[in-house]
């Protein structure tokens, strides 16, 4: 029987990536659309339409009660994430959750023992970190290709979502307000940060300490043509201790940047380098041939081929499908909320160690599994 899951937030990644992949017919031995949810009733019934949902709710509470669900996809603004997935939780409703999992730790950790007392599955987005290119990249760094690991490089930049065409329409289905992204529980370390850290503990495990320098580039943004302040930080910079020496800078800001705005990964070790980029993997030292090479590298996400390979948020719909694959096959995901939680306080401390000049101690930690899909 295919795993029944509702969706909650019909906004722009729903309507741009999660609704077309959970709505095409070659999954749906293993996944059915049950429901939809948003606040927006107008947007809610024409997400439920248009993609092929059973039924579709105004009310998140309601849409657990009565929505016949397995699983529930949250795809809210992030100050929605932490009592949204309790509610699941508290239903007996396994959960994926869209980044980043909570606002802090105390919230990760109170979602954690919740998910183990009621027996749910929890997968908490993004699950870049076994893509294919980053497991390329942390299987050379096991090999020891760069010799010891010395300093890490990524970082995430993007003008901010005002800009994007999606929200710029008049209609109830396009213009969706992004102005969440500039209060508290927004801003570009929650937003695409996340992605960089996910990807640069993915490849060196867990960090022990963080010190940050972050701030307010731009007091005020202009979206869907109102005025809004801006109160959350939107140019953060980090600096994380891994031990041993390894350390890793960081970046995230709603700014113009460098022309990769996620996943770009610079690694210098004592016997060479590496840089991982849009499809590409150059190595540079002493423990390859000729000093250098370039190895094409086009990203593949687990679970994702045919028609999906088309749509957008690709990243999303993997994890989904691999919430869908614990659940059918009684699995753990190693997709997992304690990674979640160790980067949700990696941003937490990050802010703190900002604001008293201090450099913050870690306390989680995780250990990043083996994903059989591959």
């Amino acid at each position: 029987m295919p795993i029944k899951i509702g969706l909650v937030g019909c906004g722009s990644v729903s309507q741009r990536g999660i609704l077309p992949h959970l709505s095409q017919d070659d999954i749906s031995d293993k996944l059915r659309l049950s429901a939809v949810c948003d606040t927006v009733r107008e947007r809610a019934e024409a997400c439920k339409n248009r993609f092929k949902a059973d039924e579709y709710f105004i009310d998140y509470e309601e849409m657990l009660s009565d929505g016949d669900l397995d699983a529930v996809t949250i795809a809210t603004p992030t100050q929605l994430h932490y009592e949204q997935a309790l509610q699941a939780t508290r239903a007996g409703i396994s959960i994926h959750l869209n980044k980043p999992m909570t606002l802090t730790l105390k919230e990760a950790d109170d979602l954690l023992k919740e998910r183990d007392r009621a027996g749910v599955r929890l997968v908490v987005s993004p699950g870049i970190a076994f893509s294919s290119d980053v497991q390329r990249v942390r299987d050379l760094l096991g090999e020891g290709i760069v010799g010891k690991v010395y300093w890490v490089r990524s970082g995430a930049t993007s003008e901010g979502h005002e800009t994007e065409e999606f929200r710029r329409s008049g209609d109830a289905m396009t213009a969706v307000d992004s102005s969440w992204y500039y209060r508290r529980g927004g801003g570009p370390l929650y937003d695409m940060g996340v992605y960089a850290l996910h990807i640069v503990t993915g490849v060196l495990g867990p960090a022990k300490r963080v010190a940050a320098l972050s701030g307010i580039g731009l007091s005020q943004r202009k979206v869907l043509g109102k005025d809004v302040k801006v109160e959350m930080d939107d140019n953060t910079v980090m600096l994380l201790d891994f031990g041993d020496a390894t350390f890793a800078m960081l970046h995230s800001a709603f700014c113009s940047g460098d022309g990769e705005p996620f996943s770009r990964l610079h690694v210098a070790g004592s016997a060479g380098a590496l840089e991982l980029g849009h499809e590409k993997l150059e190595v540079w030292g002493s423990r390859i041939s000729d000093w250098h090479r370039i190895e094409g590298l086009p990203r593949r996400l687990p679970y994702v081929s045919g028609i999906h390979l088309e749509i957008e948020e690709a990243h999303i719909f993997s994890d989904i499908m691999h919430l869908v694959d614990c659940m059918g096959n009684d699995k753990t995901p190693v997709i997992s909320g304690e990674h979640a939680r160790h980067v949700v306080e990696i941003i937490e401390k990050a802010y703190l160690a900002a604001k008293g000049g201090t450099v913050e101690e870690l306390s989680t930690s995780f250990q990043l599994g083996v994903l059989s899909e591959w």
